[in-house]
């Protein structure tokens, strides 16, 4: 008899803890204007391009969708993929790739087991206006196989909207 007047209990307490949850008036937060990770995404596309390299760029919003890609003529189509998912991964978790990289290694973890999306592969930054991640910047196959212009190039897009975001 306890069993049950504890799991009613249980439930009614569920119910109206839900109810409060749905009336409470919605937080705004911070959001990443469109036109802002378009000039991101250029500024990165074009650091990349004035190298010769062919990248994707990918624009996340802080949930890690993609807003804004733009492919490079001849970029190969890993990048495509590569960029969304190191946009999607800096965004989620509002860290760099690289330092998921750094972090999975020091503590023996394979991010993907976590959730398969995470790419723990330099070039991607989280995209912080006013203290609060916004979205997600990612570039792939800008190198080809080393890790330094994906993260120049991401650093590029990030520093062309920084007076945008404060």
């Amino acid at each position: 008899m306890n069993t049950k007047r504890l799991a009613a209990t249980l439930l009614v307490t569920l119910a109206c803890a839900a109810t409060q949850v749905q009336s409470a008036a919605p937080v705004t937060a911070p959001t990443l204007p469109v036109l802002v990770a378009l000039k991101a995404a250029e500024a990165a596309l074009k650091a990349c391009t004035d190298q010769g390299l062919t990248p994707t760029v990918t624009i996340s919003d802080r949930e890690g969708v993609a807003r804004v890609v733009l492919v490079a003529d001849g970029a190969g189509p890993v990048s495509i993929s590569t960029s969304r998912r190191k946009a999607y991964s800096a965004a989620s978790l509002g860290i760099s790739t690289a330092q998921l990289s750094k972090n999975a290694a020091e503590m023996h973890i394979i991010p993907q087991s976590v959730d398969p999306e995470l790419l723990p592969l330099p070039g991607g930054f989280p995209i912080v206006s006013h203290n609060v991640v916004v979205g997600g910047i990612g570039v792939g196959g800008a190198d080809r196989g080393t890790s330094s212009s994906d993260e120049a190039c991401a650093q590029a897009g990030l520093d062309a909207i920084k007076s945008q975001l404060d």
